[in-house]
């Protein structure tokens, strides 16, 4: 179409600055003709500048899977990051061409960084690695000052920095895991209600869904929207809603800008190292508090728990059991997939005609998954 209206549009302009006038309608048709062609020019396909990177053990030249490649722009910002696959593959495609940083990350490892790796213009860059298996050490590190963390997330060469180095890679991990649905694993998951007495008793259990998936069936909210209207909130018709946090909410910058992070002087249990979250002084709106759990030994996410802080204005303080819990498993390729999670509301009963209200007990929604059940029967 743009070839076709070009002689007409250049036949215009000449007919035109020979009588010294232009017309409404010629502008208009100029107009439309560029537009029109800067619609197409910018709807022809981009060829991207691919890294193809190969990942081998420099010992014992085995594949590496489920490592975490990311391409580091000048800035250190990562602009493109995947998996390494079942062949040690892992494929990224970078806006531009140049000098790029790769960093490799595992679970349990230390991080990688390559830098100064040219990529070439619009075509493949093939980078085969041949990398040192250094493992991080969580045992015996303990904290000297318990000061912690403000307004972002912990980094650096204390522990709070590397038990943080380990969750977000695993919890990273298990996003891309989630939205990639060519290779998602295949998930039997069994969802269930649960009736607990204000103790914490289990009254009754019911089973509400059972099925095969690729993802579990829960998101969170926006992080945005939570740091600003918190994760408890009333409705209209006084009712209340409860949000939980996702891999997505505790990566985001609006968390980390809103909670203190500390690791306590000794771990309640020497075989998990805990890093624990708090809002953030000064904070009035319902908010979630907790601990990760990280395996000292592997340095692999286990289990994430948190509560809900909320002012006796809006909840009775004595529901000090609501919250919630995710854990997360390791699979064999180097997925990282969410196991179980929940989320317990308490249950009000009003006292008569005042605004007082009794806790009758909790009612806690979640899901289990079996990876290993959701596999389809293999060919004879």
């Amino acid at each position: 179409m743009v070839m076709s209206y070009a002689p007409a549009c250049v036949a215009a302009r000449v007919n035109n600055k020979g009588m010294g006038t232009t017309s409404a309608a010629s502008k208009t048709l100029v107009r439309s003709i560029v537009a029109l062609a800067a619609v197409v020019l910018l709807s022809r396909p981009v060829v991207a500048q691919v890294v193809r990177v190969e990942l081998r053990d420099s010992v014992s030249g085995a594949v590496v899977v489920g490592a975490l490649v990311s391409a580091l722009d000048a800035t250190g910002e990562s602009r493109a990051d995947a998996l390494s696959n079942d062949l040690g593959i892992v494929t990224l495609r970078v806006p531009t061409a140049g000098a790029w940083t790769l960093r490799v990350r595992r679970i349990g490892i230390s991080p990688l960084w390559i830098p100064d790796v040219r990529v070439a213009e619009q075509g493949l860059t093939t980078v085969p690695l041949n990398i040192v298996a250094i493992r991080q050490q969580l045992v015996g590190v303990r904290v000297t000052a318990d000061a912690g963390t403000c307004g972002h997330a912990p980094s650096g060469t204390d522990r709070a920095g590397m038990l943080w180095e380990q969750i977000s890679l695993a919890l990273r991990v298990s996003m891309l895991t989630q939205h990639d649905t060519a290779a998602a694993p295949s998930l039997q998951i069994v969802e269930q209600i649960r009736d607990l007495d204000a103790s914490m008793v289990e009254r009754a259990v019911r089973v509400t869904r059972t099925g095969i998936g690729a993802s579990r069936p829960y998101t969170a909210d926006d992080p945005d929207s939570l740091a600003t209207l918190g994760y408890v909130r009333r409705s209209i018709d006084g009712t209340f809603k409860f949000f939980a946090p996702d891999e997505t909410v505790l990566l985001s910058e609006a968390f980390a800008r809103t909670h203190c992070f500390s690791t306590p002087k000794t771990d309640d249990d020497p075989s998990f190292a805990e890093l624990r979250f708090r809002p953030s002084h000064g904070r009035s709106i319902a908010d979630v508090e907790g601990t990760v759990f990280v395996d000292t030994l592997s340095g692999e996410l286990r289990r994430i728990e948190f509560l809900y802080v909320v002012s006796q204005s809006l909840l009775p303080t004595n529901a000090r059991h609501a919250g919630g819990d995710v854990s997360l498993l390791h699979l064999q390729n180097g997925q990282w997939i969410v196991a179980s999670w929940a989320i317990r509301v308490p249950l009000f009963a009003r006292i008569g005609a005042t605004p007082r209200f009794l806790l009758r007990g909790y009612q806690e929604t979640g899901g289990i998954v079996d990876p290993s059940e959701g596999k389809p029967p293999e060919k004879e």
